[in-house]
């Protein structure tokens, strides 16, 4: 499966949240609202969530097999290293 990856906001320097990507599949399917984190372990990398009436936050859409989900995190970590030094901030 072919899997890119694009910083959509950059937010580097307020906090835990690092960026806010899209992951398009196969150029054919486009997940939003992909997020790099930083965490206790390090970066990482969480899909699109909504919070439900329980304050509970569920993942709206995810990698079924281990290796996509491999892939999306590598290619959205390698995006956000290969990121321009002077990318866009959001307000």
């Amino acid at each position: 499966m072919n899997v890119t990856a694009k910083i959509v906001v950059n937010l580097t320097d307020k906090g835990r949240l690092k960026v806010i990507s899209t992951v398009c599949l196969n150029d054919e399917f486009l997940i939003t609202g992909v997020r790099i984190v930083d965490c206790e372990k390090g970066l990482g990398v969480f899909m699109p969530s909504r919070r439900t009436k329980a304050e509970e936050y569920r993942d709206i859409c995810f990698p079924i097999t281990p290796q996509l989900h491999k892939t999306i995190k590598e290619t959205v970590l390698e995006a956000y290293q290969n990121q321009p030094a002077q990318a866009e901030e959001a307000d």
